[in-house]
């Protein structure tokens, strides 16, 4: 059975199917084209042999909450994993153990809604930055237990400075 997701991709919306058929292959259907995709972790599950319909295509991905980036050779894409109601649904593995939660653009930090010691739940608002004259809401990936915040009101922040850690394993 497939599972079904919603990624905003360069600001546009995609609906991608994804067909676990076990060992690294896959069938993926993007805008009702259908690829067979087979995938390799080279290292610790960032960079990838990707084959789809047999061609070769390196790649690399980093994974921060809901958001991934994609490197397809010198080409660079950022995707937001949705979360919607209905027939798509987000779907991935659970996020357990710490997390490092980082800038995902370089901004400049408004609000700091969170302290060490506070609880939060998947979704929470957790600061505010301001990037491209623009509030961004930085929402939790997942609930715990906030065990470091790096950064306050005030603070700039380059894309990947760390902000904060939340411990997923005291929810």
């Amino acid at each position: 059975m497939a599972k079904n997701y919603r990624l905003i991709v360069q600001g546009g919306l995609q609906e991608v199917a994804i067909d676990d058929n076990g060992n690294g292959h896959f069938r993926a259907e993007v805008d009702g084209q259908t690829y067979e995709v087979e995938l390799e972790s080279v290292d610790d599950n960032t960079l990838f042999r990707l084959w789809v319909d047999g061609e070769r295509i390196p790649i690399a991905i980093r994974r921060e909450g809901m958001t991934l980036e994609v490197f397809i050779g010198p080409d660079r894409y950022s995707a937001e994993i949705e979360r919607s109601a209905g027939a798509l649904t987000q779907t991935g593995p659970a996020i357990e153990g710490e997390v490092r939660l980082t800038a995902p653009m370089t901004g400049q930090v408004t609000e700091v809604l969170v302290a060490p010691g506070d609880q939060v739940e998947e979704d929470d608002p957790l600061l505010v930055m301001v990037a491209m004259k623009m509030n961004n809401e930085i929402r939790s990936p997942a609930g715990g237990r906030i065990t470091e915040v790096s950064v306050e009101a005030g603070d700039a922040v380059d894309q990947g400075d760390l902000m904060l850690v939340i411990d997923t394993e005291s929810d």
